[in-house]
Parts: structure tokens; sequence; C-alpha cells
């Protein structure tokens, strides 16, 4: 018996890379490091382009 898809999986590790990217201290200690004004920008078309691979890659019609 089969729980889960992988598809599902995948979703769920996206949702809290995005989480961890986002909302977590991990953010405050990331924006003192002052970085570049296109930095939040490249993390969202990572976290784009990974749901873009997700749907691509998907085995339905």
């Amino acid at each position: 018996m089969k729980y889960g898809n992988d598809r599902n999986d995948l979703t769920l590790l996206l949702l809290i890379l995005a989480a961890f990217l986002f909302h977590s201290p991990f953010t405050r200690w990331w924006s003192d490091l002052n970085p570049p004004w296109y930095a939040v920008y490249v993390l969202w078309l990572v976290i784009i382009v990974l749901i873009a691979l997700k749907h691509l890659r998907s085995e339905d019609p």
C-alpha cells in the first residue's frame, strides 16, 4: 500500500524550502549580510523554476 506519491512529497519539500528562505530566522541573518538588490528575486526565480520543473515532469496529462 502506497500512502503518498513523489509529486506530493516534492510539493511539500518546495513549500518547506520557501518557508525556510522567506519566513525564518535565517531571513534576518541573510538580510544583515547586505546582499545585492536582486538576491531576493533570484531566490524567487529558483522556487519558480523548481515548481515549473515539477509541473513539466508530472505524469498527468
